[in-house]
């Protein structure tokens, strides 16, 4: 990385530029334009508009697991009402964030077919949250909060699949779908 560039600001600029305009709808000079590297200075740091994008759905990943880390660590609530706490604030956020959706969610859906390195490095990333959320999810379980019909890695799995499907219509309809979401999270109930 050349040094007048600082790498987590141009990540994180390339990670806005990546949730606002998809893979496709974004060129390289735009990249270029919006994080002030010249094409040799980006190509130099990241070989490909693949390799950039990539790195970008790694650092938000990160962001993410923290994020879901922190959320259920610093609350007082049951495990059960922690869950969903957490889906309410990530879902009522998008209204903030001009209903963008999740940005690995957004990747998935455009790149997921037609790119194996997007589709593995993107499920690895959901895997990572999968990770984050489960013991929370058993520990909901094992309070009875949580119906224990389905072992916790699945039912975790079911959850936040379901929430990045109420993410993708939210983008279209303009409704965090927070309420749907705490439904379905009470319907989960023992």
């Amino acid at each position: 990385m050349n040094y007048k560039h600082n790498k987590e600001k141009v990540v994180k600029k390339g990670m806005e530029l990546f949730w606002v305009k998809g893979f496709h709808n974004l060129g390289i000079n735009e990249i270029c334009k919006e994080t002030g590297m010249t094409k040799g200075a980006f190509y130099n740091s990241f070989e490909s508009k693949e390799s950039f994008l990539l790195t970008t759905i790694n650092a938000y990943g990160e962001l993410i697991v923290n994020h879901i880390h922190n959320q259920l660590n610093n609350s007082s609530l049951k495990a059960f009402d922690k869950l969903i706490e957490l889906y309410t604030n990530m879902l009522t956020s998008q209204i903030e964030n001009n209903y963008k959706g999740c940005f690995v969610n957004n990747i998935m859906s455009e790149m997921g077919s037609l790119n194996s390195s997007v589709a593995e490095l993107s499920a690895q990333q959901f895997n990572n949250f999968l990770i984050v959320l489960e013991p929370t999810v058993k520990e909901a379980q094992l309070n009875g909060d949580l119906s224990n019909s389905i072992n916790s890695d699945k039912l975790t799995e079911i959850i936040h699949t379901t929430f990045f499907g109420f993410l993708t219509r939210s983008k279209s309809t303009k409704d965090s779908g927070h309420l749907l979401m705490t439904s379905f999270l009470n319907s989960l109930k023992k």
